[in-house]
């Protein structure tokens, strides 16, 4: 039996955010994951900071700008680099009221000025008023590496094969937590429990009957949605980070730069802000097909036109490779709305449980923030130092995933990525005429 004050299950940016911030103030804590570091929601991710640009709504601004002044306090402390050489930009097209955003901006305290040289991939599309913020992109899995590294010694791998978590609840508190670890049952009694698994949470949930929302008709508690994710490879792409709002005949696009490690060529990741319902089981097993849309691919390229048309000419376009991903992303389940809820934080009726839904990578620190609300009143924080001790347990942890673009073709039950494809071959088997 192995006492602990805090028992993380789920490794991804969250999870790991969260076992930091647990280990500044001396709990005895520890993490368990089941596959790589970061290899759901976070890789999945663009690794955009937000501040807010993209919205029209000055409280989700100031919360995403201040969320981001931690982000800021990460990459000083631990060195992580801002993959956009400039300022981020944030662009509408014409007939918007720009007036209206850049009040809604000053108002929230987001900094911004006018750009006066835009980059040539941008020349003659539907961009016409076009801003420098502070936004920056960063590589999910040199974030997943920074949280990682001074809490190893507390993150430790499930077994594949050893069997699932096995929760022992008393009333509405959890009291043991059975791990299968490099081969061995070991017992662990947390005084307090987080779910930051994403998809996962849903599985987690089911094994302690709350995976219903007995308050609204047996609803699953839990909902997830499929998103997409573009990727473009050439030599011809500048290094942007970008967000472009849905105004003045604009589609809404995010962009973000990477460089492919193999090659070194410019790479660009462009999604928008559309995803779809994607309904599962606890078990993770879905009627719906994983695979890219047809329709959301078109609809991308042409957002990406009309955005970015110097890019996509028969010249620029020589050497262009483009491939796509889906991911899910998963979100505390209210049954309204077609947009993810930012944020969600449940004890579900636990005394000692909290489940986290966070859908933007921005807003880990303040859901870590929230957390540690609700775990102090339960589990005072310790006074002084851990004891230099051995672990109890000695096994190597698991390893960091890479972002998703990098990997090999993936054709997995909620995730799928293509092959790299040459650009005009890519539009022959979508579809697609631009005109």
């Amino acid at each position: 039996m192995i006492d602990l004050d805090v028992l993380v299950v789920g490794g991804g940016a969250q999870g790991l955010w969260l076992l930091n911030d647990l280990t500044k103030r001396h709990y005895r804590a520890i993490l368990l994951e089941r596959r790589e570091l970061g290899s759901g929601q976070t890789c999945h991710s663009h690794g955009l900071i937000h501040r807010g640009h993209y919205y029209d709504d000055v409280d989700m601004m100031i919360i995403l700008n201040a969320a981001a002044q931690f982000w800021e306090a990460f990459v000083d402390e631990k060195g992580v680099s801002k993959l956009n050489p400039s300022r981020a930009l944030a662009g509408f097209g014409a007939g918007t009221a720009v007036q209206r955003h850049t009040y809604f901006w000053s108002t929230a305290g987001l900094r911004f000025e006018r750009c006066e040289n835009p980059p040539s991939a941008l020349q003659g599309g539907k961009v016409k008023h076009l801003f420098e913020t502070d936004e920056f992109s960063l590589d999910a899995s040199e974030i997943i590496e920074a949280l990682v590294h001074d809490v190893d010694h507390a993150v430790y791998k499930l077994d594949d094969h050893g069997g699932d978590l096995e929760f022992v609840s008393e009333g509405a508190s959890i009291r043991h937590v059975i791990a299968h670890l490099s081969g061995e049952e070991v017992t662990l009694r947390p005084k307090f429990v987080v779910f930051a698994a994403g998809v996962g949470n849903y599985g987690l949930l089911a094994k302690l009957g709350a995976d219903k929302n007995v308050m609204r008709g047996e609803t699953p508690v839990q909902a997830q949605r499929k998103n997409h994710m573009m990727v473009l490879r050439g030599p011809e792409l500048p290094s942007i980070t970008a967000v472009f709002p849905i105004r003045g005949g604009l589609d809404g696009v995010f962009l973000c730069p990477r460089r492919d490690p193999d090659s070194g060529e410019p790479v660009w990741l462009v999604s928008d802000h559309n995803s779809t319902p994607f309904p599962m089981s606890p078990s993770e097993r879905s009627a719906v097909d994983p695979h890219p849309s047809e329709e959301w691919v078109q609809r991308m390229l042409v957002s990406l036109r009309s955005t970015a048309p110097e890019l996509l000419t028969d010249r620029s376009a020589q050497g262009l490779e483009v491939a796509v991903y889906t991911g899910l992303t998963s979100e505390r389940n209210f049954g309204v709305g077609s947009h993810m809820t930012d944020l969600y934080i449940d004890p579900l009726g636990f005394e000692n449980l909290l489940a986290i839904w966070p859908t933007k990578l921005t807003m880990t620190p303040f859901a870590s923030n929230v957390a540690l609300r609700f775990i102090r009143p339960k589990v005072p924080e310790p006074a002084g130092e851990w004891p230099t001790v051995e672990r109890e347990i000695k096994l190597p942890g698991p390893q960091t995933a890479c972002e998703m673009w990098r990997r090999a073709k993936v054709n997995g039950p909620h995730e799928c990525k293509t092959d790299w494809t040459p650009y005009p071959e890519f539009m022959n088997r979508w579809h697609v005429n631009l005109g």
